[in-house]
């Protein structure tokens, strides 16, 4: 199927997709601060730069997008209709990086922690996730 779009249409769309403060990100960022909890953005210094690091608890936390990190859910699962090739081979690539990104982070001590798009849709972040959260650090901080 051809792309409906123009190669300059579609470009344009496609530099309004941003990979640093989505709108899951910008979610996860206000319910752990309404928690108070302090934590760092993009952490460059770290493998995979993590979208949050608390770093009194050593936690990594990745926010995911279904589509570019092949969620096993229907949005993860989608082929693009054009230019499929490029799409799955980019998509791949992703996956492999979020893999080596996260066994790194392990091997330092890290507990890496990914929150998928479609989790946040609708209903924000899992209360099953922010009480684990929570008893973590409630954990880190008893270890002091």
């Amino acid at each position: 199927m051809a792309d409906t779009l123009t190669p300059e249409q579609r470009s344009r769309c496609m530099s309004k997709v941003r990979s640093k403060n989505t709108a899951p990100e910008r979610l996860v960022a206000a319910e752990l601060r309404a928690r108070g909890i302090r934590c760092r953005r993009h952490a460059k210094n770290l493998p995979g730069a993590p979208d949050f690091v608390v770093t009194r608890a050593k936690i990594a936390i990745f926010v995911h997008g279904c589509w570019w990190h092949a969620h096993n859910c229907p949005r993860g699962s989608r082929t693009p209709k054009t230019n499929r090739r490029y799409w799955s081979q980019k998509i791949a690539r992703n996956v492999t990086r979020d893999r080596r990104a996260a066994r790194e982070l392990r091997a330092q001590g890290w507990s890496v922690w990914t929150i998928w798009e479609c989790r946040l849709k609708g209903r924000g972040v899992p209360p099953r996730l922010l009480r684990k959260l929570d008893d973590t650090l409630d954990s880190a901080a008893d270890h002091r």
